[in-house]
C-alpha cells in the first residue's frame, strides 16, 4: 500500500470512528478499581497459603505466613532483655530513694529501658512481616508460589484485585462538551446479560490523536455479585444529549 493510499485509509477510518460508529453504544471493559502484586518482605519457608486462586478475603485478613521461627525466638530474647532492664531500673530507683547511687546511674538505667524497649519493636516488625495480609477486601487472582516452597525477599506471592469495579468506556471526545464527573451510566454486561448502573468517575486526560477518542472510567454497583474483570460490555449515558430520542 502506497504513502498516500494509507493517509486515505486512516483518514477513513478516523471519519467511521468519531462518526458512525459512535452512533451505536460506545464499548468498554471491567476493571478491578485495586489490584496489586504481594510479594514477601523476607526470606523464607511458605509454612501456609489460606486462600487460593478465586477465593474471596477481607482486609487485614492472612493471605499467606512465611515461616518464622528464627524472628519469634528473637522476639522473644529481646523482650527477656527489656524484663531485665526494667528490674535494674526499679532496683536504681529505689537505691536512688535510699540515696545509695547517683542519678546518673539512674538515667543509664533507663536509657537501658528504652533501647531494650526500641529493641523488642524492632523485633515484633520483623515477626508481623512473616504474614503477608490482604491491603483490601477483594479475590485472589493468581497464585504465584505453593506451600512449602521457599521464597526470597520481593519474590511475587499472590495477583489480588478488590470488589470494587469500574468500567473502562471509549467515548468520542466531542462528547467532553457535555460529559462530567458523577454522570450516570448504565452498562450492559454482554457475559451474563445484565445491567450494571454506574457513574462516572474519572475522565482520561488525553484525546487519542488518530481516533479522536478518550476513556472515562465509571465505578459500578457492587450489588451484581457476578461482575469479574475483563468481562465486556455497552455503555449507555441516559444524561447524553438527545438520548431520550434514540
Amino acid at each position: 500500500m502506497s504513502r498516500c493510499a494509507r493517509l486515505l485509509f486512516l483518514l477513513t477510518l478516523v471519519s467511521l470512528t468519531s462518526g458512525t460508529a459512535f452512533a451505536e453504544l460506545p464499548r468498554g471493559v471491567v476493571e478491578a478499581a485495586q489490584r496489586t502484586v504481594l510479594s514477601s518482605e523476607l526470606s523464607g519457608l511458605v509454612a501456609s497459603l489460606p486462600k487460593r486462586e478465586g477465593d474471596s478475603f477481607s482486609k487485614g485478613e492472612t493471605l499467606a505466613q512465611i515461616g518464622c521461627a528464627l524472628y519469634e525466638a528473637e522476639r522473644q530474647k529481646v523482650a527477656i532483655r527489656l524484663r531485665q532492664a526494667e528490674r535494674v531500673l526499679d532496683n536504681k530507683q529505689r537505691l536512688s530513694n535510699l540515696d545509695a547511687v547517683g542519678t546518673l546511674e539512674v538515667n543509664l538505667a533507663d536509657l537501658a529501658v528504652q533501647e531494650k524497649a526500641a529493641e523488642l519493636e524492632i523485633a515484633r516488625l520483623n515477626s508481623d512481616r512473616c504474614l503477608v495480609k490482604a491491603p483490601f477486601d477483594g479475590r485472589v487472582v493468581k497464585q504465584h508460589i505453593s506451600e512449602y516452597q521457599s521464597v526470597q525477599p520481593q519474590q511475587k506471592l499472590l495477583e489480588v484485585v478488590g470488589q470494587q469495579l469500574e468500567a473502562r468506556i471509549i467515548i468520542p471526545a466531542t462528547w467532553l462538551t457535555w460529559l462530567e464527573n458523577d454522570e450516570k451510566v448504565v452498562f450492559s454486561v454482554e457475559e451474563t446479560g445484565t445491567m450494571v448502573e454506574g457513574q462516572v468517575v474519572r475522565i482520561g486526560a488525553a484525546v487519542d490523536p488518530v481516533s479522536h477518542t478518550l476513556p472515562v472510567w465509571t465505578r459500578l454497583s457492587s450489588d451484581n455479585g457476578d461482575l469479574r474483570p475483563g468481562m465486556s460490555g455497552t455503555a449507555r449515558f441516559p444524561g447524553r444529549p438527545g438520548e431520550e430520542s434514540q
